[in-house]
């Protein structure tokens, strides 16, 4: 019988060579950011905060040194979470965010009989979504005329689903209190 390697077979030690063989060679190989499903009570919330300082971020808020200060992060359990999602920071270049992101979201779709809740990987399908919310809130408080509403909705798709942008039919679910979105994301468990 051959003398065959005792590591072959063995995802996780296989992983481990790779990870040590590619530290020899002087590349850096980031291991994935944790399951969401994974992950505690405490690792969901300090999660949470790192996607917080992402979009801060993204939004040119602060540097990124103060966002880690105002999310009460270190920038180490933030590569943790973000991983990919943050670029630069080597040599004296600053950190900044990627444009987008592929992580899983639940957020609200809005239909003609209500908002439904919709998962997309996408983050520019969910600025997508806000804008829509924000301006279908605009159309309800009457700062938008249902024409301009109408003209720039209509038609429209996200996560290959056209919006609901009938806007006498929205403002008839408003009167009978159908519409009722005050969080864009979807409630995933219990509140806390």
């Amino acid at each position: 019988m051959p003398n065959q390697d005792s590591s072959r077979g063995n995802p996780w030690q296989e992983k481990a060579s790779k990870r040590a063989n590619a530290k020899r060679k002087g590349r850096i190989v980031n291991p994935r950011s944790p399951r969401y499903a994974s992950l505690t009570a405490r690792e969901k919330a300090t999660r949470e905060r790192a996607l917080n300082l992402l979009s801060d971020l993204r939004r040119g808020e602060a540097s990124y040194s103060k966002l880690l200060r105002k999310h009460r992060l270190d920038t180490r359990t933030a590569h943790r979470y973000l991983g990919r999602d943050l670029l630069g920071g080597t040599g004296g270049e600053p950190v900044r965010p990627s444009k987008g992101d592929r992580r899983v979201r639940e957020l609200m779709f809005p239909t003609s009989f209500g908002d439904v809740p919709v998962r997309t990987r996408s983050s520019k399908d969910a600025t997508k979504l806000s804008d829509f919310f924000h301006d279908r809130d605009n159309l309800l408080r009457g700062k938008v005329s249902a024409d301009a509403f109408e003209a720039k909705w209509r038609g429209v798709r996200v996560a290959g689903q056209e919006l609901f942008a009938d806007a006498s039919a929205i403002l008839e679910m408003a009167n009978a209190d159908e519409l009722k979105v005050e969080n864009l994301y979807a409630s995933t468990g219990p509140a806390r």
